[in-house]
């Protein structure tokens, strides 16, 4: 189909939620793959293509999360570490503060 003369058709955007129910309407009702890929005049091809993504999608969340504690990217490590030695210096200051009151007051 050519539209304004242009030999190049637009291709169209589905969004995941509109072929996710193409999906789930190939699999569960009675309609063929090639009659639900006609009703959305799609090819049934690209109707398995997203199958597959779907399906690999799924393992995916499937499999969990590892346990523990997540790995930091290195610059979130040297954050961590900087705020740690700030603590140490921190400490060490109030340390310091808390003696000098003590020497004065006595």
């Amino acid at each position: 189909m050519k539209t304004n003369g242009n030999p190049k058709q637009a291709r169209r955007q589905f969004p995941a939620e509109t072929k996710l129910q193409i999906l789930k309407e190939g699999r569960q009702t009675n309609l063929t793959i090639s009659q639900v890929c006609e009703q959305y005049t799609l090819s049934p091809t690209l109707f398995y293509q997203w199958e597959q993504i779907a399906e690999r999608a799924a393992l995916n969340a499937l499999h969990g999360q590892p346990r523990g504690r997540k790995k930091l990217r290195p610059s979130e490590e040297a954050l961590v570490a900087e705020v740690q030695r700030l603590r140490e210096v921190i400490a060490e200051l109030s340390s310091e503060n808390l003696q000098l009151k003590k020497g004065r007051w006595r």
